[in-house]
Formats: C-alpha cells, sequence, structure tokens
C-alpha cells in the first residue's frame, strides 16, 4: 500500500479537525475544565457526596461534576481516588468515575460537531443514566463500612458568596461554547461569544483574585498541552486507520444491530486504551467505513471510560469484587444502549 497516501490520510484529518473544531468547540472547553480544576474547592463538593448525603442531591453533583471534567479513563482515577478518601460514598465517587471520560462537556460536543448532535445527545442521556445506575447498584450489593458512615454528615455549605460568582462565571463560558458550537451564522456568533468573552473578563476580575485567575491560567494550558498532543495524534491516527481498514471488514462485523456487533466494538474499547476525545474521530472513521450506529454508540460508551490500565487501579481503589461487578454492568449497559440506539435509528 502506498506509504503517501496512509500519511497524506493523516494529515489531512489533522487538518480538517483544526479547520472545523479548535477554535469554538476546544479552547472554550480548556478554559471550563481548567476552571473547575482550580476555582471550585473540594471542600465545596464533598460534603454533598458523603456516604449519607441525600441521593437527590449526592448523585446529580457526582454527575455534574464530571459533565465539567476533560479527563481519560486513567487521568481520572486520581480525582476518583480524592474524592473516595475525602469522604464520598461509593455510588456517587463511581458516578462521577463513570461520567468523567464518558459524558464530559468537551466530549460531548466534540461527539455533536464532528459526528452528529443526534448521537451527543444519546451519548449524553445514556452515559448519565448509566453512572447514576451503576452507582446505586454497585452501593446497594456491597455495603460500605457502618463505622465509617457514622462519622460522615451532610453538612450544607454556608458560602453562598463562592456558590454564586462560580455559577455567573460558568454560565458565561458554557454560554460561549454553546454559542460558538450551535450558531451557524458568522457575524451572529462573533458578536454574541466576543460579548460573553467580554462578560467572563470582567466576572473574573470583579469577582476572583488574581491568584484564582493565575491557578486558572494554569489549569487550562495544563489541560491544553497534556490533551492537545495526544488528541491531534489520535486525529492523525483515525486518518490513517480510514485508508488502512478495509470497508468490508467493517460492514461485516460491526455493520449490523446484532449481538456480536453490538459486543465486538464494546471489547475493543475496554481492552485497547485511547487518549481522552481520541475515541470521537476513531469512531466517526469507523462509522464511514460502514460500522452500524448501534455499535457505534456501543463503542462511544465503553472505550473512553475503561481500559486494562484503568481497571488495574480501579482495583487497588475499590477492591476486586467491587471492580468486576463495575466492569461486567459498563459492558451489559453499553451493549443494550447501543442495541436501543441502533433499533431507534431503524
Amino acid at each position: 500500500m502506498d506509504i503517501y497516501a496512509i500519511v497524506s490520510s493523516g494529515f489531512a484529518a489533522v487538518y480538517d479537525y483544526v479547520l472545523a473544531h479548535t477554535l469554538f468547540c476546544l479552547v472554550p472547553a480548556f478554559f471550563i475544565a481548567g476552571a473547575m480544576a482550580a476555582l471550585i474547592p473540594k471542600d465545596l463538593l464533598l460534603p454533598y457526596l458523603g456516604k449519607n448525603s441525600p441521593k437527590h442531591i449526592a448523585y446529580p453533583l457526582s454527575v455534574a461534576s464530571g459533565l465539567l471534567l476533560a479527563v481519560c479513563s486513567c487521568t481520572v482515577l486520581p480525582l476518583f481516588a480524592g474524592i473516595k478518601k475525602g469522604g464520598a460514598g461509593i455510588g456517587p465517587a463511581i458516578a462521577f468515575l463513570y461520567t468523567a471520560p464518558a459524558t464530559n462537556i468537551v466530549a460531548i460536543l466534540y461527539t455533536g460537531s464532528l459526528i452528529g448532535w443526534d448521537v451527543a445527545a444519546a451519548r449524553i442521556f445514556l452515559s448519565i443514566l448509566f453512572a447514576v445506575s451503576i452507582g446505586m447498584i454497585i452501593s446497594k450489593m456491597f455495603h460500605e463500612d457502618e463505622a465509617s458512615q457514622d462519622t460522615d454528615t451532610f453538612v450544607r455549605s454556608e458560602n453562598s458568596h463562592n456558590i454564586r460568582r462560580l455559577v455567573y462565571l460558568f454560565s458565561v463560558l458554557i454560554g460561549i461554547l454553546l454559542i460558538g458550537t450551535r450558531v451557524s451564522v458568522p457575524w451572529i456568533k462573533y458578536v454574541l461569544v466576543a460579548i460573553l468573552i467580554g462578560m467572563s473578563v470582567g466576572i473574573a476580575k470583579k469577582l476572583f483574585i488574581k491568584e484564582e485567575i493565575k491557578s486558572w491560567m494554569n489549569e487550562t494550558w495544563g489541560f491544553t498541552k497534556t490533551i492537545a498532543p495526544l488528541l491531534l495524534g489520535g486525529v492523525f491516527v483515525s486518518g490513517m486507520v480510514k485508508v488502512l481498514l478495509p470497508q468490508e471488514f467493517v460492514t461485516t462485523y460491526v455493520g449490523s444491530n446484532s449481538f456480536t456487533a453490538l459486543l465486538i466494538p464494546v471489547v475493543f474499547g475496554v481492552l485497547v486504551y485511547f487518549p481522552t476525545l481520541v475515541e470521537v474521530p476513531m469512531a466517526k472513521t469507523f462509522l464511514d467505513l460502514g460500522m452500524g450506529k448501534g455499535p457505534l454508540m456501543a463503542y462511544l460508551l465503553s472505550d473512553p471510560v475503561l481500559s486494562l490500565p484503568s481497571i488495574l487501579v480501579v482495583s487497588k481503589i475499590m477492591g476486586a469484587k467491587r471492580t468486576v461487578a463495575y466492569v461486567a454492568l459498563i459492558i451489559v449497559l453499553t451493549v443494550f444502549g447501543g442495541y436501543l440506539f441502533g433499533l431507534l435509528q431503524g
């Protein structure tokens, strides 16, 4: 096979990606992830995630926290260990563990802009449903240490000013991202985004001190320099795969909505490690080669969440039995989710 054609396909994929998805999709998302890491103190969240915290508060908060982070199945592990050690219940902690790599805001918007908003909407709905379901099932299956529960109390934060300023900032930042990716008329998009950028600068200067802003910028740069090179490399590889992988192979094995076609991409996603967001260009490549919509969804729901390295680390954090249950539930639910999506797509 022509090496030049293979490499050219990789570079063409990178060029198309940078041109279409960087400015209004990834850049705002990195700023949101940086703000999440730098500006939201742990002691503001952990009291609401404790073992005795009401489920209607603990689970939505753990899912919302995961939505704002752009991390892969391995990067999320220190965060998972941190909130678990800090007193979070096993159920909310697992919901966070699943949500952060599976359905973070960067991945969802990237999925919508590259593959389609129907796929993105189904991905976020099923991911949130599975995250909460898996967390609640494992919490019921494996009762936590009662002694530790006695010392856990549900404490409401009194720092309303801190919460209010965070709501203001994140509302504007998410507005920038949504308008940049969803508004199609260029001049309207540029005007609205410029206004919101001005508002975010004003909010930052008025409500946050210089040290907080500096920490935010450092975290944003940290996400960018860590994720962007890996993402571009993944896009390059996906471009080459499009040339190397025979279309007949894809349509034969994962082109239908059969159990085997659904299970193959899930097992592939569990065994093979990809950095965060790389599953999206890979999924687009598989789709272009003839993958069915059901197997595509099953792959998107499983690949970012599990890998062999992450499974080994999770077993050290929460034990082998909980880990086996966690992996088994993910495989079963993602296959079912893919099957359901495939049926609805006709």
